[in-house]
């Protein structure tokens, strides 16, 4: 569980880094194909000493399923970075602990435990209070709840990875696949970075390897439907890193939608805990 709150942290970091990079005037394409260069050449020393064989899979078509959600999870969630408050872009996106539970009975033959359901539907409500939604209809909307979903369904994929492949080997599929479908785009519409773009990609890159490095670990040792509900530590950092950086006041609600995902969090520790003995 600890593993899965530090991946939600590094992809806090990693959005924040990214939306910087952006407003900087960078095509949306740009960004995970700059993602997939920048992990690969992070990746370069285990490469090199696994060569080849390192990246061989015994499950294609779930590599494949897992680097399409992957891709279509990312692109979305820059679309909405770009077209909403930070914190609630992050508190929609959130939506996928409700949708991860299902997914986990459908394909992993996972239990719908009742304290589960609870937790998840608990935290949603404190990320609903914290977002606030005005109303006021914007594409990026959409977009987020697209994010949401779509990342249920990436993190249901690196569960069934989690058996037979590395982490490293899942991030470095999705790499080459990035830069595989988004590197004839960035070639159509090229934009020269500056040094502060590129300074904020590599950023963002590291900490996304980091999150989908722990993530992946994480899913080695645990129930999904027991992780999922961690993810809700975003909505906090999201609305911190937004007053800090982007000048996004946090609204009334901070304080109690976090209490409740903190609630939910402890929860699903004890009840765990309780499980285990």
């Amino acid at each position: 569980m600890a593993m899965m709150v530090g991946a939600s942290l590094c992809f806090s970091g990693m959005g924040v880094s990214f939306r910087l990079a952006m407003e900087e005037g960078l095509p949306i394409a740009f960004v995970p194909f700059a993602r997939g260069v920048f992990t690969l050449a992070l990746m370069a020393p285990w490469l090199l000493r696994q060569g080849v064989a390192g990246m061989v899979t015994r499950r294609p078509w779930v590599m494949v399923a897992r680097c399409a959600a992957g891709l279509v999870t990312f692109q979305s969630w820059m679309y909405a970075l770009l077209l909403l408050p930070l914190a609630d872009a992050v508190s929609i996106a959130q939506s996928r602990p409700l949708w991860a539970i299902p997914l986990a009975a459908l394909f992993l033959s996972e239990r719908v435990r009742r304290d589960r359901v609870l937790a998840a539907l608990v935290g949603f409500c404190g990320v609903v209070i914290i977002a606030q939604p005005s109303g006021e209809w914007s594409w990026g909307m959409p977009a987020a709840l697209l994010a949401g979903v779509g990342g249920a369904t990436v993190f249901i994929t690196i569960k069934l990875l989690s058996s037979t492949e590395p982490p490293l080997r899942v991030i470095g599929w999705y790499s080459v696949a990035s830069m595989l479908i988004w590197g004839p785009v960035c070639a159509w519409v090229w934009v020269t970075p500056s040094w502060w773009s590129l300074a904020m990609l590599l950023l963002g890159s590291g900490l996304a390897l980091m999150g989908d490095w722990l993530a992946a670990n994480a899913a080695r040792r645990a129930e999904a439907g027991l992780l999922s509900p961690m993810e809700y530590i975003q909505i906090p950092a999201g609305a911190m890193l937004g007053f800090v950086i982007f000048a996004e006041w946090p609204n009334w609600g901070l304080p109690i939608g976090v209490s409740l995902m903190l609630a939910a969090t402890i929860y699903l520790a004890r009840s765990a805990g309780r499980q285990a003995r």
